[in-house]
């Protein structure tokens, strides 16, 4: 196996009650040696009520709903206080249900919490979380970049800020909670996937986070990127490409294919927009919509999910899931390595689907990141 000593591996953060066990998920990624903890920011879930039943979703034997979520600032801040070592973010929060300069506050906070730990990953938000909550939901790419200008003034600022903006306006406005002496900001990694967002990350970010993107996708992202960051004469500044990937684990091939063929795989599995779809000569059964950011799941019936879901051919699961034995993802996470990948955050579905599965795939999550660790 080639080096993968120079990748980092994340983990999500526990974002779902009770508060006990979150706090021992926190201890236990820290100690087990994981290089980041990531919260994702929701109000509601990619999951649909009307498929919430354990013939669908396991979960359901264990969950009442499919929404609940702890709010992620707190409980990055209770994390911040509870581990050493461990990088901390949002995966991703957004720059339409915040004011700019509170989310520059906040993670400002969270940067002396946590000792300089912390990554402000930022995107440009999601239907699901917005508009069944009267909050506008169009102009989100533009509303982003202003977001981050405004979040950049307010950390570099050294005195009163006057912003004439076309959706903030700041007046002799202050923020004069700053770094450490010597630190620097927190580092911002943007999600990013179209045309738009991947120049928006270029001007603005430290680091790059979209989902569920192939190596050779990535590789094209990345590279887009940073021709823009030349461009912008910023190509001399430190630049991490992140990941968040979908991971199915067993030691037989196989097995992943059939964990990630069931009723609730093909469902995430949705989340593959539908211009993939058509390159693999499919239809996406839910239409031409950006599933990733404009799916709201209480729009839906049961139904009409489970048509849906009888409509995801193993193509599209094989295409959507980094899936495989031990060596396997790690010859996965090579490619992406090769096309500029420097964090990949697993998130282990396998016990999602299967959870019969939970302590085997765990065994060999901590297999990959003890091989990662132990080439450094």
């Amino acid at each position: 196996m080639a080096d993968l000593s120079d990748i980092e591996i994340g983990a999500p953060g526990p974002v779902v009650p009770p508060i006990s066990s979150a706090v021992k998920s926190c201890r236990r990624l820290d100690e087990q040696g994981y290089d980041g903890m990531w919260f994702v920011d929701h109000f509601m879930g990619f999951i649909p009520e009307a498929i919430w039943t354990p013939d669908v979703t396991p979960l359901a034997e264990r969950f009442s709903s499919p929404h609940v979520f702890l709010e992620p600032y707190a409980m990055m801040a209770a994390s911040a206080t509870l581990t050493e070592h461990i990088k901390i973010g949002t995966s991703v929060t957004d720059a339409i249900r915040r004011h700019p300069v509170l989310i520059a506050q906040s993670f400002m906070t969270l940067h002396h919490l946590s000792g300089g730990r912390i990554i402000l990953g930022i995107g440009s938000g999601e239907r699901e979380n917005t508009e069944p909550y009267d909050i506008p939901y169009s102009q989100r790419f533009s509303r982003t970049h202003e977001c981050l200008e405004i979040i950049r003034l307010m950390w570099e600022s050294k005195g009163p800020v006057n912003f004439n903006g076309r959706f903030w306006k700041l007046r002799n406005a202050v923020l004069a909670l700053k770094p450490a002496k010597g630190e620097n900001p927190p580092p911002i990694w943007i999600a990013a996937h179209g045309p738009r967002m991947l120049k928006t990350a270029a001007e603005f970010g430290d680091g790059w986070l979209p989902i569920a993107l192939s190596p050779r996708e990535y590789a094209t992202g990345y590279s887009a990127i940073q021709k823009e960051r030349h461009r912008l004469s910023r190509d001399h500044l430190a630049f991490i490409g992140g990941l968040w990937a979908w991971v199915i684990l067993d030691p037989e091939h196989e097995e992943c294919h059939r964990i990630m063929n069931s009723p609730l795989g093909r469902f995430y599995a949705l989340m593959l927009p539908p211009e993939r779809w058509q390159r693999l000569h499919f239809t996406h059964p839910l239409g031409g919509m950006n599933i990733l950011t404009d799916f709201v799941p209480t729009r839906y019936g049961r139904e009409e999910i489970l048509r849906a879901i009888e409509q995801v051919p193993p193509e599209i699961t094989h295409e959507f899931y980094v899936h495989g034995n031990t060596d396997d993802i790690l010859k996965t996470m090579l490619e992406y390595k090769r096309a500029g990948l420097k964090h990949i955050i697993l998130g282990n579905m396998t016990s999602t689907f299967d959870p019969e599965k939970t302590r085997s795939s765990y065994g060999l999550m901590k297999d990959i990141l003890d091989f990662v660790k132990g080439s450094r």
